[in-house]
C-alpha cells in the first residue's frame, strides 16, 4: 500500500495504488485530515494545497446544482489524480461520454449524508456523478458499464451499499468507511 509520506506525492495510475478498507488505511494511504481540522471543525486550507490538484476531464460535465455551467476539471486528491484521470479517459475513448450526464462533485469537505463521519469527499477519493437519476437511498440508474468502469479502477460503488446509505451517485476508491 502506498503510504503518504511527503506533501508532493508522486500520480499513479489506478493500477499501482490498492484502495484502502477502512479509515486507519484511508489515513496511512492519503493523509490524516485529522489533523488539519481546526478547533472549530473547520479545515486547514493547508490540506487543500497539500493534499489536492486539479484535473483535466477529457469532456466537459454539467454541475449538478448548475447545469448550464459546464466544467471540464475536478479537484482530487493528488495520489488518485492518475485513476480519475485513467477511469475518464476510458468512458471517453470508449464512446461512453453521453452516459455521465452530470457531476455532483468530487473534493468537498463534508459529514457524510446519512452519517456523522467525515466524508470521503473530504479526502477528495470520492465523486458523484449523475444525480438526478441517482437519489441516496434509492437504486437509481446508473449506468452500469459506467460502474464497470470505475470498478475495474478500484473504486467502490454506493449503488451496492443497502438502506439509507445506498448512494447509486457515489463512487469512492475505498472500503469499508
Amino acid at each position: 500500500m502506498q503510504i503518504l509520506q511527503t506533501a508532493s506525492p508522486t500520480v499513479l495510475s489506478a493500477s499501482q495504488l490498492a484502495p484502502p478498507n477502512g479509515l486507519q488505511q484511508i489515513i496511512d494511504t492519503f493523509g490524516d485530515i485529522f489533523e488539519f481540522l481546526h478547533s472549530d471543525q473547520t479545515l486547514d486550507p493547508r490540506w487543500e494545497s497539500e493534499m489536492l490538484t486539479r484535473i483535466t476531464l477529457p469532456f466537459p460535465l454539467p454541475l449538478s446544482w448548475n447545469p448550464d455551467l459546464m466544467v471540464d476539471e475536478i479537484r482530487c486528491h493528488k495520489l488518485l489524480s492518475g485513476a480519475f484521470i485513467d477511469v475518464f479517459t476510458q468512458i471517453h475513448e470508449r464512446g461512453f461520454s453521453g452516459r455521465v450526464n452530470s457531476l455532483g462533485g468530487c473534493f468537498s469537505f463534508r459529514l457524510q449524508r446519512a452519517g456523522a463521519k467525515i466524508s470521503t469527499h473530504a479526502w477528495g477519493i470520492a465523486i458523484d456523478l449523475n444525480t438526478a437519476s441517482n437519489a441516496q437511498g434509492t437504486a437509481g440508474k446508473m449506468d452500469p458499464t459506467i460502474i464497470a468502469i470505475f470498478r475495474s479502477a478500484g473504486f467502490t460503488w454506493g449503488g451496492q451499499w443497502t438502506g439509507k446509505r445506498r448512494d447509486p451517485m457515489h463512487f469512492q476508491f475505498c472500503s469499508g468507511y
